[in-house]
């Protein structure tokens, strides 16, 4: 059973991919969601945080305010880079058990691995192939801004923030171009699962 890093800029479409990818038979193991996971209070990468970011990050409950977490390192370089180094062992840790996992059960065609850091976080070492979703910036700045409620201009500025698409093809084994209709993005899906599983 192979093991596919999915990666790609925000507003690339990423999870309508991986959305696809999970119809047609694979097992999706979401970085997001396990980032999302291993923060909460309890778990290994809280204290480590709350440690070095303060209790200014914290939510009434107890709880990381990721919002406010992601204003104070999308400013500081320096900051952005301990949250990085901080969650990436946990999560490369969580998704190599959810490899496992997934492998034992031997139900599913291909194993993806659906990471925005994907190389950032070392996770295409483990990787058979590395497979990067495409789409102009036009259409990525305009996602952006209606998912999350923002303007043209720092739709752009996080695009810009983010790896070169020359970078990112770099990387690349197979590109899923996105710029489209979800019908063009599932017959893409659809020859590649023949091709790796």
């Amino acid at each position: 059973m192979k093991v596919i890093g999915l990666t790609g800029g925000t507003g690339s479409g990423k999870s309508v991919v991986s959305q696809c990818l999970r119809e047609a038979g694979a097992a999706i193991i979401n970085a997001d969601l396990i980032a999302h996971q291993i923060i909460k209070k309890g778990k290994p990468a809280y204290d480590e945080l709350v440690a070095y970011f303060g209790e200014q990050i914290l939510q009434e409950d107890g709880e990381i305010f990721r919002r406010k977490l992601g204003e104070i390192v999308f400013r500081d370089k320096e900051k952005l880079e301990f949250l990085n180094i901080c969650t990436h062992k946990y999560i490369v840790q969580e998704i190599a058990e959810q490899i496992q996992e997934t492998k034992e059960k031997n139900q599913s065609k291909l194993i993806i691995i659906d990471a925005p850091l994907l190389i950032e976080a070392g996770l295409n070492e483990i990787c058979d192939a590395i497979w990067v979703v495409y789409a102009h910036e036009e259409v990525r700045a305009r996602r952006v801004m209606q998912r999350d409620g923002i303007t043209y201009e720092t739709a752009k500025a996080r695009i810009a923030n983010q790896k070169s698409w020359e970078e990112y093809k770099s990387y690349a084994h197979e590109v899923i171009d996105n710029s489209d209709t979800l019908e063009n993005v599932q017959k893409q899906v659809e020859s590649l699962m023949k091709k790796y599983a």
